[in-house]
């Protein structure tokens, strides 16, 4: 067998150089269009909130005046007024969070736990005042977390229970060998359908009532990130919903 020329050797080598070059470019192109994209969706989710805002003001202005009213009938059309309104603005600004949600390096540090719980719970009371939480996590019981990032996943399990009509919400949290266990118990309306495969999935179809399902898909890649799990477990009992996260622990 005749070996091939140097010439023809390199010439080949040559030709398989701008192929893989050609390939790194277009890949490098969809990757730079889909950059694009997001910072399109970025700028247009401040500018869909903006004129949402505005869309919905007289319209929340006069279903305020309707909730006023001192026939029984138009106050209860007024609130249901005000309620879809403010689930309808939820259900875009959550959607176009999702669209444009980046994985996002943790920022690890110490991160006390019930600190985290006590300062969302003030901060949603007055959206849900007939949502409260019963906290059972210990003072002094850290996790190693980005607060900012930990704060947000919370923030959407606890919002997503109170639009699902929750009047009551258990947190509890202890220390399980390298990691926390968080366990969120509540009395309100179930997932449409948790048995399904992976019902925190994106359009999985396993919904609660009030949200679309993807804060609690924000959430579970939050803490995914952090090396951690959310899980929905199965109700032993009817008329509860059980979400446990296990996130590592500080030492």
């Amino acid at each position: 067998m005749i070996d091939p020329q140097p010439g023809e050797a390199q010439a080949r080598e040559l030709t398989r150089l701008r192929q893989e070059l050609a390939e790194l470019k277009a890949a490098q192109g969809e990757d730079g269009f889909r950059l694009r994209r997001l910072a399109e969706l970025g700028v247009a989710q401040a500018k869909l909130n903006h004129d949402l805002r505005n869309a919905l003001a007289p319209a929340l202005m006069l279903a305020d005046r309707l909730s006023g009213s001192e026939d029984p009938k138009v106050g209860r059309s007024g609130k249901m007024i005000v309620t879809a309104l403010d689930q309808a603005s939820a259900l875009i600004a959550t959607t176009l969070e999702f669209a444009i949600e980046k994985s996002a390096v943790p920022a690890l540090a110490s991160c006390p736990l019930a600190a985290v719980m006590t300062g969302l719970v003030a901060a949603i009371g007055p959206d849900f005042p007939a949502f409260q939480v019963d906290m059972q996590i210990p003072a002094d019981l850290t996790v190693l977390a980005d607060r900012a990032m930990i704060t947000r996943a919370f923030g959407h399990m606890l919002r997503t229970a109170a639009k699902a009509q929750a009047k009551r919400m258990t947190v509890s949290g202890e220390r399980a060998g390298d990691e926390v266990l968080v366990v969120l118990q509540d009395d309100g309306r179930p997932f449409r359908d948790p048995n399904i495969p992976d019902p925190l999935s994106a359009f999985s179809g396993a919904f609660r009532y009030g949200s679309s399902g993807l804060g609690l898909v924000i959430a579970r890649d939050v803490i995914e990130a952090h090396g951690g799990t959310l899980t929905l477990l199965p109700d032993p009992e009817a008329g509860r919903t059980i979400m446990e996260v296990m996130l590592p622990a500080r030492d």
